[in-house]
């Protein structure tokens, strides 16, 4: 028997797409991009330059980075635009969108580290790392293009230039790293 009744069940599906939903706020979508170009550049950077067990630290101290450079931008803006400083829950929200946005990095990393560990080639991870990073930017320009209210196919198109401009960026970022 169950110990609750059946109106009560949670709903997963319902949860989980609200999660979903949340990934692609405004604040979250930002930083998830923001963090993707860097975590991309960064990949670029270290793919046949650096051993092993300095990929690793490399690519976390990048995104410690990023964070930290967030939640001071954060912090500091918030003083500028509010003249005060923030108070410790509006902290908590910045910080807690901060960290569910590096969400968006965890495919590449998480690919390039199975390169690292040897369970995939790391040659086939590094290409991984950089194909999943792409998937992602890209995720999120179709995403934005449909809640702009264009068609599927514009927003592929729309996407696809996109994408192009953020790769540019990776490029650069990478040129000038």
């Amino acid at each position: 028997m169950l110990s609750r009744p059946m109106a009560e069940q949670t709903d997963t599906t319902g949860t989980a797409r609200r999660w979903i939903a949340a990934q692609f706020g405004k604040k979250q979508a930002t930083h998830g991009i923001y963090a993707e170009i860097i975590v991309l550049a960064v990949i670029l950077a270290l793919q046949g330059k650096r051993d092993e067990s300095d990929i690793v630290s490399t690519v976390i101290g990048a995104l410690v980075a990023v964070i930290l450079a967030e939640a001071y931008a954060d912090y500091v803006g918030t003083m500028i635009g509010t003249g005060r400083r923030p108070t410790w829950p509006e902290l908590r929200a910045e910080l807690s969108l901060t960290f569910a946005s590096m969400l968006a990095v965890l495919p590449p990393v998480l690919l390039l580290m199975l390169g690292v560990t040897g369970v995939i080639g790391l040659d086939t991870g590094f290409t991984c790392a950089k194909i999943a990073g792409i998937v992602v930017i890209g995720s999120y320009a179709y995403v934005a293009n449909r809640r702009a209210g264009l068609s599927q196919l514009r927003s592929l198109v729309a996407a696809a230039f996109l994408l192009a401009l953020a790769a540019g960026l990776v490029m650069l970022k990478h040129y000038f790293h």
